[in-house]
């Protein structure tokens, strides 16, 4: 049977996953398996992912998705063609259309020229799913690139976080790295602000004792681009002491409530 047989094509896949409030992960699907979230469910039950490859589910799911957009053209945005998202590559761009067509996600042609009604509640499904960490950015090679580097050299990691700060220029808030007196520091520069003669500002800096500190201090910070905004506006309004307090609260993994009521936001997402 066809998936618009066995499932309603209209909505996302996986809207038939369901919580029943027992034991372990919170998801439940037909079979009785359990899954952590619906990615998870799609990464291992329709992908053919193990568990061991977690670590691997979101960059995995961010080309997939920014694939299925390419070839639909129609329900998500995205800017680059099938081609441009595998730079070239195109031994690479050979096999992941044949994967795809393979799953059924993709269909007519050898190569599936458009997407079947699977693979577009899988585009829906992953487009309304984003991990937070590139929510804001372009569905595409921006957000593929921007993706945490799981395991990387030192030259890849810099790469890495020259990508972020590339794409985080144009935002009103962003922390750069830059050389802070003689030692390597972070500051969150502020864009733009000011009354008559709006003028970048920096609000906050801290200095560390070598260049691999200050880095993977600036990895923590860009896992978490979401929240730049906020931590922006929390310098800008409150002064660099405030956000001082409550970065090192989250590192620290204690929530810290800059308004003074509780909340029941993870640390690391505050």
């Amino acid at each position: 049977m066809t998936y618009e047989q066995l499932r309603n094509p209209a909505l996302p896949w996986g809207y038939w996953l369901h919580a029943d409030g027992g034991f372990g992960p919170p998801l439940v699907d037909e079979q009785g398996g359990r899954w952590g979230s619906v990615r998870q469910a799609f990464f291992q039950s329709r992908l053919g992912m193990s568990p061991q490859q977690a670590a691997f589910m979101e960059p995995v799911l961010e080309r997939v998705l920014a694939v299925l957009a390419a070839v639909d053209r129609r329900t998500v945005h995205v800017s680059e063609s099938v081609h441009d998202l595998f730079a070239g590559e195109s031994d690479f761009q050979l096999f992941y259309r044949l994967w795809l067509r393979g799953l059924e996600l993709t269909g007519t042609g050898a190569l599936g020229d458009n997407l079947t009604a699977e693979g577009h509640a899988a585009l829906v499904m992953l487009a309304s799913t984003r991990p937070s960490d590139v929510r804001a950015i372009p569905i595409g090679l921006d957000a593929i690139r921007t993706m945490w580097p799981l395991e990387t050299s030192e030259p890849e990691r810099s790469a890495w976080l020259q990508r972020v700060e590339d794409f985080a220029s144009n935002l009103r808030y962003r922390f750069v790295r830059q050389d802070i007196g003689r030692h390597p520091g972070v500051a969150l520069i502020g864009a733009g602000l000011g009354g008559v003669i709006p003028i970048n500002r920096t609000l906050w800096s801290q200095t560390f004792s070598d260049l691999d500190s200050r880095d993977r201090f600036h990895v923590w910070l860009a896992i978490r681009l979401d929240r730049w905004d906020a931590w922006g506006g929390m310098a800008y309004k409150h002064g660099a002491p405030k956000l001082t307090q409550h970065l090192f609260a989250l590192l620290v993994g204690e929530p810290y409530d800059p308004d003074n009521r509780a909340r029941s936001r993870p640390a690391s997402l505050a």
